[in-house]
């Protein structure tokens, strides 16, 4: 009996403590989510930056930098997109000052169009302000601060400074009516052409005009007036002034058009569209040389309505 109340006793202090007691089992540490980065290219068409995914080796200040500087510029081709730097820009020199980081770009970098430029600013602001420790991008070129089209010091610049339009937006694009002068089948007067373009928001109506001026006309018995290889290199406005900086193309023939022609078709045009009383070319910088024997480079022209004829339907 005594052993059976012993056994008893043991089993009920058996269950009591494990009642009191729990089970702990030790969670193992969740991993922390990898930090995602991103490094951008350009479109095939140059018109809109594309986002990639980056994953550094180290996520030290010292390590991204020198890593994203090789990769600018460097974009295998197995897809679509394109590197931000054209081959002909080049990386001087880069420093950090506190949470600013300073690249210094060579002479060429003022070369690119302005709606690449702007595309490639933004790109490479987006991709190095990720780096930590770094908080704003400043450029120079050839050790000179980047200027706006008003000649002004852009300064540092942050990810904030740069609006996109997402490609589903129908905002992102807009109609625009242009009235463009091209040449008539004499090749010593203009004639008027309106024409309807669907085209990006943030592009300049000046830039629209020499483009669609480039491609030429498309009314029956218009003939173009500038090389369809001519580009803009910049277009800006000041002091109701539009300054336009073309490539050398411009002054390439264009068979049975007067050199009037070339000028007035561009400067005509271009006073229709924006808010300029005059324009003044520059051909790659230089304010030498003329269209054609007469008329200078360079000079400040304004609208010639004489030039241009009516024509019966």
């Amino acid at each position: 009996m005594k052993k059976l109340l012993c056994l008893f006793l043991a089993v009920l202090l058996t269950c009591i403590s494990l009642a009191g007691c729990t089970i702990e089992v030790e969670e193992e540490p969740q991993k922390e989510a990898a930090v995602q980065y991103s490094i951008y290219y350009l479109s095939s068409d140059e018109t809109e930056l594309i986002e990639e995914d980056y994953t550094p080796k180290e996520e030290s200040t010292d390590y991204m930098l020198k890593d994203l500087m090789q990769r600018l510029g460097k974009k295998a081709a197995e897809g679509e997109e394109i590197n931000l730097l054209p081959k002909e820009v080049t990386i001087n020199s880069y420093k950090q000052q506190d949470d600013v980081l300073i690249i210094d770009f060579n002479g060429q970098y003022s070369k690119m169009t302005r709606a690449r430029e702007i595309l490639v600013r933004a790109g490479i602001v987006k991709t190095f302000v990720q780096v930590p420790g770094i908080k704003s991008v400043r450029f120079t070129v050839g050790g000179e601060d980047l200027k706006d089209s008003k000649n002004e010091a852009i300064g540092e610049m942050t990810a904030d400074a740069f609006v996109e339009y997402p490609d589903d937006d129908l905002d992102s694009y807009r109609y625009g009516t242009f009235t463009l002068y091209f040449a008539d089948k004499t090749g010593t007067k203009l004639v008027e052409e309106k024409r309807n373009v669907y085209y990006k928001r943030n592009l300049p109506r000046e830039r629209v005009v020499l483009e669609q001026l480039a491609k030429g006309p498309m009314a029956k018995d218009h003939y173009p007036a500038i090389p369809e290889s001519a580009s803009a290199l910049s277009v800006m406005i000041a002091d109701r002034i539009c300054y336009v900086d073309m490539d050398g193309s411009l002054l390439d023939y264009v068979p049975d058009v007067s050199e009037e022609v070339v000028l007035y078709s561009i400067v005509n045009s271009l006073l229709a569209a924006c808010e300029a009383d005059k324009v003044q070319i520059s051909v790659e910088g230089k304010s030498s040389g003329n269209f054609g024997e007469n008329l200078p480079v360079y000079s400040y022209y304004e609208k010639n309505e004489k030039l241009v004829v009516t024509e019966q339907d």
